[in-house]
């Protein structure tokens, strides 16, 4: 068998067989590659906002932490989702971060609500914001996901 492309082969009868695994075969290379790029600079932002908060909690309270840290880890995931997960859209750069904080608004009430909930009403959660921060990062992925492939960097 002889490699064509990414995840193709071609056998001596010239049929292409898939090399990934059962039940991928529907998505897309292009499709994964943009779901596990997404995923891996969400990941970035989660840092940067975990660590943000982290640092910013001792002195102001994990509440008003997270209210600043949220816009810098939000400013951070658009660029880097400009540049290797969607690439540069049509508009204005300017314009595009706002679509982007825009379209993802659903999704950042949700991590946000998540988190603010879970602060509030959880000890653990109050002295240890970065557990609340990633259950309400996981819950709120997908719908950002969907926003900025669809409306955002369309």
């Amino acid at each position: 068998m002889v490699q064509r492309s990414e995840g193709q082969f071609e056998s001596q009868g010239g049929a292409k067989t898939p090399a990934q695994p059962a039940g991928t075969a529907t998505m897309p290379g292009g499709l994964r590659r943009q779901i596990l790029r997404f995923g891996i600079v969400g990941a970035v932002g989660f840092v940067v906002n975990v660590g943000m908060v982290e640092w910013l909690a001792r002195s102001i309270g994990p509440i008003w932490a997270q209210v600043l840290a949220f816009p810098v880890a939000a400013s951070v995931t658009w660029w880097l989702n400009r540049r290797y997960t969607f690439g540069v859209s049509r508009q204005a750069w300017h314009r595009e971060w706002l679509h982007y904080i825009l379209a993802n608004a659903f999704g950042w009430a949700v991590i946000n609500g998540v988190y603010f909930l879970l602060v509030l009403h959880f000890t653990l959660m109050y002295r240890h914001p970065s557990l609340a921060l990633a259950v309400g990062a996981v819950l709120g992925m997908a719908l950002n996901f969907a926003a900025s492939k669809w409306i955002v960097f369309k």
